[in-house]
C-alpha cells in the first residue's frame, strides 16, 4: 500500500486490511522544477497540511490533518493562527484526520463553514460532514452535523480510502467526496479491488454526494421518488433495495480531490480519482454517471493498460487517465487555472498533482496533456491546491502533506497594464455584455470569492480601451472587485467595493483593452454585471475629445419647478435638456454629455436603479446607478450620447429622486479632433490616501486640496480618477473640483451609514497647478487612485 510519508491520501494497491506507515523523510532543501517565468516558493509551515481554501475575507484557511483550522494571510508570507480545534481519528501517519473544508456563499452573514474529517464514534471511526460557526467565539462548540456515519474506515489499522473534499458549486449545493473505504462496509464483497461498495448506491462510499448547505436534497437528484430514502446519517444500515437521495454521481475509488471550473459560470468539475495499482484518472462531474470502479480503473478495466475495451453501456470513461507506468502513483490535487491572468495557453487549463512522483501535469483547453511533460516537478506530496489573489495576480497556492508545507508557485511575466494615449471616445448605446444571472456572456452562477472572468467585450474594432459599467448585484458581504486588461499584471487598486450583505453597487472604469477583452476580480461572492458604455481609441471616427467643466447642477427633483430647475417628478422616466444647458453646446457639435447621476432610492425596502439612454431610442437592458434599499443614496459617473432634441433619457426603478451634474461633454463625429481633451489611460496610482500618517493624512471634514502633480503631467485639462471613502463615519458626499474655485453644489459619492465603502469614478477639470480641491460633508478619509488623464 502506498502513502504519503505523513500519510493521507493514497492509494491502496492490493488489500486493504493492512497499512505500511511511513516516518517523515530527512529535511532537505526543496527545488521544485517550474517553467521560465513561474517562481516555486516557501510559504508557511504546518503540521501535516491536507486542505487550503481561500476564505471570503481575503485570507486562506489551511488545514492540519490533526484536526487544527488555520487562518493564513496569503499577503504575509508565515503569519497564520488558530481558527478552531477538533478531535479527529488518526491524522498525520494515517488517511484519516481534518481532510476538507468549505465556507458558505453568506459566510460574512451567517460565518457558516463546512468540515470533512473522520471522527470518533462509540462503534469506532467515520467519516463525518459537519457546519461550524466560525465567526463564534468557541466555533468547535457549535457543531451541526450534515452527514455522519460516511463509511471509510472500516477499523483504524485499514483506515483509507476516506475521500474527503468539499466544495460549495456555483449552484449554491455542498458537493462531498467520499471513498470506497477500502473494505467493503458492508462485507458483503471484499477488499481493494474486490470492494463492490462504490456500485452499492444504498450507501454513500464511493460516491460524489450533493446536498443542500442544510442538508436537504436538491429537487434535481438523480435518485429520488419511489425506491428511494436519505442516509444521511444511517451508515450501513439502509436497506440494500433503497438509493440513497444524496447521490449524486458513483463508482469512485477514492475521490480524495476535486475541483470546480470558476471561469466557466456553472457547475463544471472535475474529480480526480486515484486508482489501485494500474492508472490514475480525471472524470467530469455529470449528474447520475457511474465512472465504473470496481469494474474499470482509468479508461480500462481494472488492472489493464491500453488498448482495452471500451466501456460497458451506462459507464463513463475519465476524460483524461495515465498509467503507473510513467512513474507516478496517485492523484491527488487539482485547480483551473484563471483564464487571462497565466500566458494563453493556461485559459482553460487544469492542474493536478500526483503525490507518488511530486509532479504537476497540466490538462489544456483541448484536453490534451502532455504526460512527458509536466508544468512542474519536484513537488513533493501535494495533498491540495488553490488559485487564489496575490501581488501580481493569481498564483497557485499547494500543501505539501509529508513535508509541512505551504508553498506557492507564482508567474512573474506578467507586464503592466500598458500606458496608451491619443484615444478619442466613441460612445455607444449601453450594451450589457456579461451578466451571471442570465447567463449574458457566460455560463449562469455565482461569481465565488477570489475569483476572477474573463469579460469579452463584443464587437468593437479598434477599441484600446473601455468604458464599462460594472456592477455588483446582491453581494454576499463586503469585499472589493478589480478591472485590468487580461495578460498583464492584477493592479493594486480596486474600481468598485460591497459593504453589507445584499448590496447592489456600480462604479464606472475605463480600462485598457487587451486581446478584446477584460478581467474583473472579486473578494465577495456576488453576480457580476458588466455593460460598455463606450470605448476609446486613436483610430475611433472624428470628435470624441472631452471638454471638461466644474461640475455644476443640472437637475435636482427634490427642489420647486423653476427656470433653472423644471424636473421635480421622477416617476419611471425623465427626459432632461442637456444640449445648451451649463456649457453643452446646442449647435450640434457636442456628441456625448458627462455628469454625475445621484439616485435616492425610494422608502421601499427593494433595490433600484437608473438607466441613463439617448432620447429617441429604445431604452437598453442596461443600468448606470443601483440603490440596494430604503434610503439608498447612489452616484456614477455617466457618459451617454445626446438624443433627438439635445436630450437624454432617465429610466429609473425604484427611485425617488435623482440629480444630474454635469462635469463636461465630448465632442461629435461631426467635429474635426484638435488634439485638446484626448485620454491617456494605463495601470492606475495611487494619489491619496489619507489613512497613511503624513502631513496629508487623517481624516477631514470641509474642503481639503491634493496635488496630482506626481501622477498627471503638465498640460493635462483634467484627470481621471477613482475616489474611495472607506469605513465611513456615517452620513455624507464628496465633491471633487479644480482647485481655486467655488465648492460646487455637486456630489461625486454618497455614504448613507457609518461603516459604508464607497468608491465612485470622476473626471475633474484640472488647474495649471494640477491640484483638486476635495469636498467632504463629513469627517472621512479619502483614496484617489489616478487611472489616467485628458489632455
Amino acid at each position: 500500500m502506498h502513502r504519503l510519508a505523513r500519510g493521507l491520501v493514497a492509494i491502496a494497491l492490493g488489500c486493504a486490511s493492512t497499512a505500511t506507515v511511513l516516518t517523515a523523510a530527512p529535511a532537505t532543501v526543496f527545488a521544485a522544477t517550474v517553467p521560465a517565468g513561474f517562481t516555486d516558493s516557501s510559504f508557511a509551515s504546518f503540521n501535516a497540511p491536507t486542505a487550503i481554501e481561500y476564505r471570503s475575507d481575503g485570507v486562506a484557511v489551511v488545514l492540519e490533518q490533526g484536526g487544527r483550522v488555520n487562518t493564513l494571510l496569503t499577503g504575509q508570507p508565515g503569519v497564520k493562527s488558530l481558527a478552531m480545534s477538533i478531535g479527529v481519528c488518526g491524522g498525520a501517519g494515517t488517511e484519516m484526520g481534518l481532510l476538507g473544508y468549505a465556507e458558505d456563499v453568506d459566510f460574512q452573514v451567517n460565518g457558516y463553514a463546512y468540515v470533512y474529517a473522520t471522527r470518533s464514534t462509540a462503534g469506532g471511526c467515520v467519516n463525518r460532514v459537519s457546519r461550524f460557526t466560525m465567526t463564534a467565539p468557541s466555533p468547535a462548540a457549535t457543531e451541526v452535523v450534515i452527514l455522519d456515519n460516511i463509511p471509510g474506515t472500516v477499523t483504524e489499522s485499514a483506515a483509507n480510502h476516506n475521500g474527503g473534499d468539499l466544495e460549495i458549486g456555483s449552484d449554491g449545493f455542498l458537493y462531498v467526496a467520499t471513498g470506497d473505504s477500502g473494505r467493503d462496509p458492508r462485507n458483503d464483497s471484499g477488499a481493494a479491488g474486490t470492494n463492490d461498495a462504490a456500485q452499492d448506491l444504498s450507501i454513500l462510499s464511493g460516491k460524489i454526494l450533493r446536498v443542500r448547505t442544510d442538508g436537504g436534497i436538491p429537487a434535481d437528484t438523480p435518485f429520488v421518488g419511489a425506491g428511494t430514502t436519505r442516509c444521511a446519517t444511517a451508515g450501513v444500515s439502509t436497506a440494500t433495495n433503497l438509493r440513497c437521495q444524496e447521490i449524486f454521481a458513483y463508482g469512485l475509488r477514492n475521490p480524495y480531490r476535486f475541483a470546480f471550473d470558476p471561469n466557466a459560470g456553472s457547475t463544471r468539475f472535475f474529480i480526480n480519482d486515484v486508482g489501485q495499482g494500474t492508472r490514475e484518472e480525471i472524470d467530469l462531474g455529470i449528474k447520475g454517471a457511474n465512472y465504473g470502479w470496481n469494474a474499470r480503473e482509468g479508461q480500462c478495466p481494472a488492472g489493464q493498460n491500453p488498448p482495452c475495451a471500451a466501456p460497458p453501456a451506462g459507464v463513463t470513461d475519465p476524460i483524461t487517465d495515465y498509467s503507473h507506468d510513467i512513474g507516478c502513483e496517485y492523484i491527488t490535487a487539482g485547480a483551473f487555472v484563471p483564464n487571462g491572468v497565466w500566458p494563453a495557453k493556461y485559459d482553460g487549463a487544469y492542474l493536478f498533482a500526483d503525490g507518488g512522483c511530486g509532479k504537476i501535469f497540466v490538462r489544456l483547453a483541448d484536453g490534451s496533456v502532455d504526460y512527458n511533460a509536466p508544468f512542474a516537478t519536484g513537488v513533493g506530496q501535494v495533498a491540495d491546491m488553490a488559485f487564489i489573489p496575490d501581488g501580481s495576480g493569481y498564483a497557485l497556492f499547494y500543501t505539501r502533506n509529508g513535508e509541512d508545507e505551504v508553498r506557492k508557485i507564482s508567474y512573474n511575466g506578467a507586464p503592466s497594464a500598458p500606458t496608451v494615449g491619443g484615444l478619442r471616445m466613441t460612445t455607444v448605446t449601453p450594451d450589457r455584455v456579461y451578466d451571471t444571472r442570465n447567463a449574458i456572456g457566460t455560463g449562469t452562477g455565482l461569481m465565488k470569492a477570489g475569483t476572477s472572468r474573463v469579460i469579452g467585450l463584443g464587437d468593437y474594432p479598434g477599441a484600446q480601451a473601455v468604458l464599462v459599467n460594472i456592477t455588483f448585484a446582491a453581494a454576499r458581504g463586503a469585499g472589493f472587485g478589480q478591472v485590468w486588461p487580461t495578460r498583464t499584471a492584477r493592479p493594486a487598486t480596486s474600481t468598485i467595493n460591497s459593504t453589507e450583505a445584499a448590496e447592489t453597487v456600480a462604479n464606472t472604469a475605463i480600462v485598457p483593452v487587451n486581446e478584446g477583452s477584460i478581467v474583473v476580480s472579486t473578494t465577495v461572492t456576488t453576480d457580476l454585471i458588466v455593460d460598455v458604455l463606450g470605448w476609446y481609441g486613436t483610430n475611433a471616427p472624428a470628435g470624441g475629445e472631452l471638454r471638461s467643466s466644474a461640475p455644476a447642477r443640472l437637475v435636482d427633483t427634490r427642489r420647486p419647478s423653476g427656470s433653472t430647475n423644471p424636473y421635480t417628478e421622477v416617476g419611471d422616466h425623465l427626459e432632461i435638456q442637456v444640449a445648451g444647458n451649463l456649457g453643452v453646446p446646442s449647435d450640434g457639435t457636442a456628441g456625448a454629455v458627462a455628469f454625475i447621476l445621484t439616485g435616492l432610492a425610494t422608502d421601499l425596502p427593494t433595490s433600484g436603479f437608473i438607466t441613463a439612454y439617448p432620447t429617441g431610442q429604445p431604452r437598453p437592458d442596461a443600468s448606470n446607478v443601483n440603490t440596494s434599499r430604503a434610503g439608498d443614496i447612489r452616484a456614477n459617473l455617466v457618459i451617454v450620447p445626446i438624443g433627438s432634441g439635445g436630450k437624454v433619457s432617465l429610466y429609473g426603478y425604484n427611485i425617488a429622486d435623482l440629480l444630474v451634474d454635469v462635469a463636461g461633454w465630448v465632442t461629435a463625429p461631426s467635429v474635426v479632433p484638435s488634439g485638446v481633451g484626448q485620454l491617456t489611460v494605463g495601470g492606475s496610482a495611487r494619489a491619496v490616501d489619507t489613512r497613511l500618517v503624513g502631513p496629508s493624512g487623517g481624516a477631514f471634514s470641509g474642503a481639503k486640496s491634493f496635488s496630482l502633480a506626481a501622477a498627471v503631467p503638465a498640460g493635462a485639462s483634467a484627470v481621471l480618477q477613482n475616489l474611495t471613502v472607506p469605513s465611513a463615519a456615517g452620513w455624507g458626499f464628496v465633491t471633487a473640483y479644480p482647485d481655486g474655485a467655488a465648492v460646487p453644489e455637486a456630489s461625486n459619492l454618497n455614504v448613507v451609514t457609518a461603516g459604508n465603502t464607497r468608491a465612485a469614478l470622476a473626471i475633474t477639470k484640472l488647474p495649471a497647478s494640477r491640484t483638486v480641491g476635495y469636498f467632504s460633508y463629513a469627517p472621512t478619509s479619502l483614496i484617489v487612485d489616478v487611472y489616467g488623464w485628458f489632455s
